[in-house]
């Protein structure tokens, strides 16, 4: 193990500036043979690129990574400066570490240096100690002292002997109980551990002193209220501070499970399932972004102003996620949520960050200041458990500081091999940097059923498992992991047994896969005689023969609009004719349903130049920015109406809300037809906002179809957005309130004597398709994967009992309920979804 020796220790040293002191201690280093001279240049480097200040009068100057060839020895030297060395806006350095690091031997120096962080009147007494045994003590894991008889400690006014809790010591989840107990006092109570001192008010520090389980603890209180504060905290304490074994998530936990058993052997860690299947293999993260802030602000008022909105903002993010998982995944799993609450309300980060905006730091860099070093200070800890809270305030940091900095995208790295993908959400402009090759699954943090993640993974045929929540982002690159899309959850650590059963599911599903492939040209029929026709959405003309080859009866949505993205000038009306038809001769006869274009200000598409709006979902898309630019509008159409000249084309107008925008759409449209020379074809609406759903009886008597789009008419009516971080897993197009609208859609279209289709997200989810054909949507269009398995999954049920099935939906609470009804129904059939 290294350890540090006196000669490498120079005590009463004195420096003009920083980049005086660093030599200072470069050449200390020279002289143990630890480096070569050059390693000083890179030393005064690193300063340009991060801090090296830790608190309390303490830096640990070192090199950047190129420069390791200058390191011939691992090892770590001291320069004390006892006035102190100006090092950053934190404050003075006056304990120099040097690290030079081939290896990781110098950690444990590092972990022992956090305790000294947390311990004001330690650090002061290494600053002006004459003994250099003393800071050789402190450093190699003793507790230093002026006097052999510091160590030990008498305490005279109210204390409390305690044990940290079990099985991991003072980590996170008890030091939260802990602070809570504590906010019922007015009371200021201190934890002293091993010569080191914590104020119990704030997690952070009640993190830094790494109390392992089982080591003795002592509290001690000041004020009116210290008696009754160390009774409580005594209870809390023999009660275990909350801390116990943890709980598997319930089968609720899985809603698009047929049948769910959970007896795996590793760490289960609960999500939703977005996309069935099973995967197994090393895990790494998708990192597509970076946070960039100003360095300084002009109006620190403001800042101040800023901050606090940013943390109220994380703070209800926090609460509503902690909701969440309390009702899906338990207590003990919902517990993370509460710790970070606590670090958010953590009074020396605030007051830390608060001071560096009264120097003209901007909230955003002055928060990222303080929350980083925490976690670098907490990483650093040498008790395992304790150092993995490092993520979770890197977590809350990021939270914290999105609104405060600039989001700047980059370019994603997969490794040479497949791995199961972990990110906090992905959007649709990830697609494209995703290699299918290279990815076994899909897993993030957030997202819900409906969100762009859900999409991805069904139009990728992968497996995937949603709202995971931050300590997803805890694992590892290259940690094996299964992930369980049936189930909807990520099987951490598993044993061999567990991997015999992935590999064994896997197997079986595949045998089903190509069970399904091979009857996927027959049409669903169910047992009782009723046919649901299953079409494809795509999303690019390569996709519609890619669709036929699947077993798809057709295009049940085709977005035009991936032909508007990513480009600087819109297509013109030959490129998207040529686009149309391709699709129009690969589908052969088939129907092709064309949606016109359905662009808002949630996309960036500079040459439309749409302003930035409030509330894009609510504002100028769909139809409505057809409208607006009735240029593009008539081009598209063109081009469309010249492709049905050579098959069945049906035109569908997005977003449509009132019958004076059908009307006007259908106006324009006759137009073009006119100019053109086309045939009459068919015209429908996407069904996205309640008020169609409530005008359908008006809607229906100018239309051939309807097509509901469920993910869109899910955030409306809920009034919940399907990629919000906190309400992503609640927006469910199988919630009640849902299906009541397309119950409404659906008898209007049969009064008319028209169709209706369902294109959205639940139309290729097991339970969405029997509840939809059961509610009398007679047409779904779902990912191309997806075509042949809802296909199977229909031919195994009569019509009869997927409406009764339907007419309990509408009468349940949740969609949690409703899930539970299809896989009561598919149980008693002896169907795998």
């Amino acid at each position: 193990m290294l350890t540090l020796t006196p000669s490498q220790v120079r005590l009463g040293r004195s420096a003009a500036n920083k980049a005086e002191a660093i030599r200072m201690v470069g050449q200390v280093m020279v002289e143990s043979g630890f480096i070569a001279p050059g390693y000083i240049d890179s030393m005064l480097k690193r300063e340009q690129v991060s801090a090296t200040y830790l608190g309390h009068g303490i830096a640990i100057p070192h090199g950047l990574p190129e420069a390791r060839d200058h390191v011939r020895q691992t090892g770590v030297v001291v320069v004390q400066f006892p006035a102190g060395v100006p090092w950053s806006p934190e404050g003075s350095a006056r304990i120099v570490v040097g690290i030079a690091a081939k290896s990781d031997e110098h950690l444990q120096v590092l972990a022992n240096l956090t305790g000294v962080l947390g311990d004001e009147t330690q650090s002061e007494a290494l600053a002006h100690t004459r003994d250099p045994a003393v800071i050789v003590q402190a450093l190699n894991g003793a507790a230093a002292a002026p006097e052999p008889q510091a160590s030990v400690v008498t305490f005279d006014g109210p204390h409390l002997q305690v044990t940290s809790p079990s099985p991991h010591g003072l980590h996170a989840r008890p030091a939260t109980v802990l602070v809570e107990v504590i906010r019922r006092f007015r009371a200021d109570v201190t934890v002293h551990h091993e010569g080191r001192q914590a104020n119990a008010r704030s997690l952070l520090s009640l993190l830094q002193l790494g109390a392992r389980a089982g080591t003795a603890l002592t509290l001690t209180a000041t004020g009116d209220d210290a008696n009754a504060v160390l009774d409580a905290l005594r209870d809390a304490f023999q009660s275990g501070l909350g801390e116990g074994e943890a709980v598997a998530p319930t089968a609720s936990a899985a809603p698009m499970a047929a049948t769910v058993t959970l007896d795996y052997e590793g760490t289960l860690v609960a999500g939703l399932s977005a996309s069935p299947g099973i995967a197994a293999g090393p895990v790494w993260a998708f990192q597509r972004e970076r946070l960039e802030v100003e360095e300084h602000a002009p109006d620190s008022a403001q800042e101040h102003r800023r901050l606090e909105e940013s943390l109220a903002g994380a703070a209800a993010e926090l609460r509503q996620l902690h909701e969440g998982f309390l009702q899906k995944a338990g207590a003990q799993r919902a517990a993370i949520f509460k710790a970070h609450l606590e670090l958010l309300d953590d009074p020396e980060m605030l007051s830390e960050t608060h001071g560096h905006i009264d120097t003209g730091m901007s909230a955003g860099a002055s928060w990222r200041r303080v929350f980083e070093s925490r976690a670098d200070s907490l990483a650093r800890l040498a008790e395992p458990t304790l150092a993995a809270r490092a993520a979770d305030l890197r977590d809350v940091g990021r939270r914290v500081l999105r609104p405060l900095a600039k989001v700047v995208e980059g370019e994603a790295t997969f490794p040479d091999h497949p791995v199961v993908l972990l990110a906090e959400d992905l959007a649709p402009s990830d697609t494209a940097k995703l290699d299918p090759a290279m990815v076994l699954g899909l897993c993030t943090v957030g997202g819900g059923t409906t969100s762009h993640t859900a999409i991805i993974a069904r139009s990728l045929d992968l497996p995937a498992v949603v709202a995971v929540g931050p300590s997803l982002l805890d694992l590892r690159n290259g940690q094996h992991c299964i992930l369980d899309g049936d189930a909807g959850v990520l099987v951490v650590g598993p044993s061999e047994r567990d991997r015999a059963k992935a590999a064994n599911q896997r197997e079986r599903t595949q045998a089903r896969r190509e069970e399904e492939k091979l009857e996927r040209y027959r049409p669903a029929i169910t047992l009782d005689g009723k046919r649901v026709e299953v079409a494809a959405n795509i999303s690019e003309a390569a996709e519609a023969q890619k669709a036929v080859d699947a077993g798809g009866e057709g295009v049940g949505l085709m977005r035009t609009e991936f032909l508007f993205l990513k480009r600087d000038n819109p297509p013109d009306e030959e490129e998207q004719f040529h686009a149309y038809r391709t699709m129009v001769r690969a589908l052969n006869g088939l129907p092709l349903i064309l949606r016109t274009l359905d662009i808002g200000g949630d996309k960036h598409v500079p040459y439309l130049s749409l302003p930035a709006e409030e509330n894009p979902f609510l504002g100028v898309r769909g139809i409505r920015l057809c409208f607006e630019r009735e240029d593009l509008f008539r081009t598209q159409l063109r081009a469309i109406l010249r492709a049905s000249k050579e098959g069945p084309v049906r035109i569908m107008y997005p977003m449509v809300a009132m019958p004076e925008e059908l009307a006007k759409a259908r106006a324009i449209t006759e137009s073009v037809r006119l100019e053109v020379g086309a045939d009459p074809v068919e015209v429908g609406i996407m069904i996205e906002v309640p008020s169609a759903v409530m005008m359908a009886d008006r809607l229906a008597r100018d239309v051939s179809f309807f097509s509901i789009g469920t993910n869109d008419l899910t955030q409306y009516v809920l009034a919940m957005d399907r990629e919000h971080p906190v309400l992503a897993p609640q927006a469910d197009g199988l919630h009640p309130a849902v299906l009541r609208m397309v119950d409404l859609t659906v008898r209007a279209a049969r009064k008319a004597g028209i169709w209706v289709g369902a294109c959205g997200g639940i139309a290729g989810d097991p339970s969405g398709a029997v509840v939809l054909s059961g509610l009398g949507v007679t047409e779904l269009s779902v990912a191309i994967p997806s075509i042949p398995s809802v296909k199977a999954l229909l031919r195994g049920l009569s019509m009869a009992d997927a409406e009764a099935v339907a007419r309990e939906a509408l009468d349940s609470g949740n969609a949690a309920e409703v899930r539970a009804l299809v896989r009561g129904l598919l149980a008693k059939k002896g169907t795998k979804a």
